[in-house]
């Protein structure tokens, strides 16, 4: 029997003038395996004037996500991060498909498990029937024969769960945390 899929949903929010990450790890029903979370970082006011623009980058890709990853106990099968993380030129080591996914507006496609290349890095996947289709974008590390193994990994876990909403579930996380603080 193969081994169960494990999917890492990562998100690093800004608080205030703090950034804190979390990443969750679930199986292919959508239940969580793991969970790891940032305390704040503040950086200081020379930090913010020696890193410029790179600093929010740097905190979220070099700074917490590195961290959370190094605290998991096996590696995930696909790292999934919210559109405007990927669209936020990501640029992380990709030991494992990294990838975005994102409802879509589209027409259904034909049937459940079809899916429609849009881009060299874009695709749409019908993972319910007569529902919009799953739109999925990856790291441009991610090569094609990678990617089709990840569609593979998705459409079984699509089947059993909601690929987008475990990032919603993060971001809530974060945000009980940051209250929890206050």
């Amino acid at each position: 029997m193969a081994d169960p899929i494990k999917l890492a949903y990562f998100m690093a929010v800004k608080e205030g003038a703090s950034y804190l990450g979390g990443l969750l790890v679930t199986d292919t029903s959508g239940i969580p395996l793991d969970f790891r979370y940032t305390e704040p970082i503040t950086p200081t006011r020379l930090q913010s004037i020696l890193y410029g623009k790179s600093l929010e980058p740097h905190l979220k890709e070099e700074v917490i996500q590195k961290t959370l990853l190094k605290e998991l106990k096996a590696p995930p099968d696909l790292f999934i991060l919210s559109a405007t993380e990927l669209a936020g030129g990501w640029s992380g080591d990709v030991k494992y498909p990294v990838l975005a996914v994102q409802k879509s507006q589209e027409s259904p496609l034909s049937k459940v498990g079809d899916t429609f290349r849009a881009g060299p890095r874009e695709l749409l996947i019908q993972l319910a029937e007569g529902a919009a289709p799953l739109r999925v974008m990856f790291a441009a590390a991610v090569e094609p024969a990678a990617q089709e193994q990840a569609v593979g990994k998705l459409l079984e876990a699509g089947y059993h769960m909601d690929l987008a909403e475990p990032l919603e579930r993060v971001t809530a996380a974060l945000q009980s945390l940051v209250v929890k603080e206050s």
